[in-house]
């Protein structure tokens, strides 16, 4: 009798094919998590056990990228156009941390990142997280610990999405090393219920997370997952003045945004296109965009339904949205009786 299996879509497959993998599987706390979420490190570095599979597309890609780049290194070292001591796709262990760098070629590491070009246009503004410079000085670290020498760290950045190219090159600089054993050891010394969840339950990081359920486990039902938040501290007038501060904070960065921006506009050269300028004094230059983009007038939309005589097409949201206003107390007394 043959068996009924339900279609599987191309994710669905890359998505089996990645959990599959090894390295898919591997459970102990990696260089890869250095810098990242610190309950998610605690998890793993406790040994606690997955409650979700993990895994997207978007890293998926990533590890097919990393596999051809691997095997065309491994077809240059065969030809030797490369070094036959070079190290491609090596296992290395520092401090109990498991790690495996893409490329190490005397006395040059160099890992591959892939990302969207959205964010690659900020690392070429701010330069790497530091998640990715512990990783890779994690790298170098074990290689130093095995007699190797390494004085230059290449961070190699691939767009995934325009094939946009983007690398960062330093030296090796050992309090990198030391901030991030540093990391670990307060993580590994707070209890686990105290960790901090550095992502928001709605970011990729979360959402892709093998134990997203654990971490937000305890929110109030059909609620935000952040409710956990207060449910672990009852404290409603406190988490008020957080709001209200993050408020009054969030409106003084946007008046000294729209300041700095109004005066930085004597500098710009341009009426329209893409102009780069220079700050002498400042370690950035400046961007300047300036473009005539085209939206909808929904005014004028709204005229020309009515002049039909016909209602503006609208289409109810799946999902309630919920608006926050802090009111002064004595609104409570003056609000209507039901």
């Amino acid at each position: 009798m043959a068996t009924t299996t339900a279609p599987r879509t191309t994710a669905d497959l890359l998505l089996e094919w990645d959990r599959r993998r090894p390295r898919s599987q591997q459970s102990a706390f990696g260089m890869s998590e250095l810098g990242e979420c610190r309950r998610r490190a605690g998890y793993r570095l406790a040994g606690i056990a997955p409650t979700n599979i993990g895994g997207s597309l978007q890293a998926v890609m990533g590890t097919g990228i990393h596999d051809a780049a691997a095997s065309a290194l491994r077809d240059l070292q065969t030809e030797g156009l490369i070094p036959a001591d070079a190290l491609i796709e090596h296992e290395v262990s520092f401090a109990g941390i498991l790690g495996h760098l893409d490329m190490y070629i005397d006395p040059e590491l160099t890992d591959i990142k892939t990302t969207s070009a959205r964010w690659l246009a900020k690392l070429k503004v701010q330069g790497p997280p530091t998640s990715h410079l512990w990783q890779t000085h994690g790298y170098a670290a074990a290689l130093i610990a095995e007699g190797r020498k390494v004085s230059r760290i290449v961070i190699d950045y691939l767009a995934r999405d325009t094939g946009e190219q983007w690398r960062w090159t330093g030296r090796f600089d050992p309090q990198h090393v030391r901030d991030a054993l540093d990391w670990v050891t307060e993580v590994r010394s707070t209890p686990l219920d105290e960790l901090a969840r550095d992502h928001h339950p709605d970011s990729a990081w979360c959402q892709h997370c093998p134990f997203r359920d654990l971490c937000w486990e305890g929110a109030v039902a059909d609620r935000d997952p952040r409710s956990v938040l207060f449910v672990e501290d009852p404290d409603a007038a406190e988490w008020a003045r957080k709001l209200e501060d993050a408020r009054d904070r969030k409106k003084a960065a946007e008046a000294d945004e729209k300041t700095a921006k109004g005066a930085l506009d004597a500098l710009r050269p341009n009426s329209v296109g893409v102009e780069l300028v220079a700050v002498p004094g400042y370690d950035k230059a400046l961007k300047y965009t300036v473009s005539f983009p085209e939206r909808l007038d929904g005014e004028q939309v709204r005229k020309d339904y009515a002049a039909a005589g016909r209602p503006v097409p609208v289409k109810k949201s799946d999902k309630g949205e919920v608006k926050v206003e802090l009111v002064e107390a004595d609104a409570l007394a003056a609000r209507p009786t039901p």
